[in-house]
């Protein structure tokens, strides 16, 4: 009698990139707890560390993963009272949603956009427009 195979890995449609890192990330505890609270508002190392209670190390570590497959971003430097320079993150995501169709998973990512990415996208709007 035949060994009965196993059935094929399902196919998945995961959105490209961004998808894929982004279900990464939500299925790492650390990563998810960061992605969350850079949601709700940007935040430093310092703070991030604070709100979580995460070690520092595993802040940094996981923000640079983060920062490489664009779910996060720097959005703006600033500095401490003590004059110390300080990046500032913010997630570079504002919802997603995930969708199982008939043996396909597919990631809709909806980027975070602030008022300078909104300017930004509207000034390449009228450049395109024809004369």
């Amino acid at each position: 009698m035949a060994e009965a195979k196993p059935p094929p890995a399902p196919a998945s449609s995961t959105g490209g990139a961004i998808g894929d890192a982004l279900l990464g990330a939500l299925g790492d505890p650390t990563s998810r707890t960061l992605l969350l609270e850079l949601t709700r508002s940007e935040q430093d190392v310092h703070s991030l560390v604070v709100r979580t209670g995460l070690p520092q190390s595993s802040v940094y570590r996981h923000l640079k993963e983060m920062q490489a497959s664009h779910l996060v971003r720097i959005s703006r430097l600033a500095f401490t009272s003590e004059g110390r320079k300080v990046e500032i993150f913010r997630s570079s995501v504002r919802e997603a949603r995930l969708y199982l169709e008939a043996g396909r998973l597919r990631v809709e990512v909806v980027p975070a956009e602030d008022a300078a990415d909104r300017i930004v996208s509207m000034w390449s709007e009228v450049g395109r427009r024809p004369r």
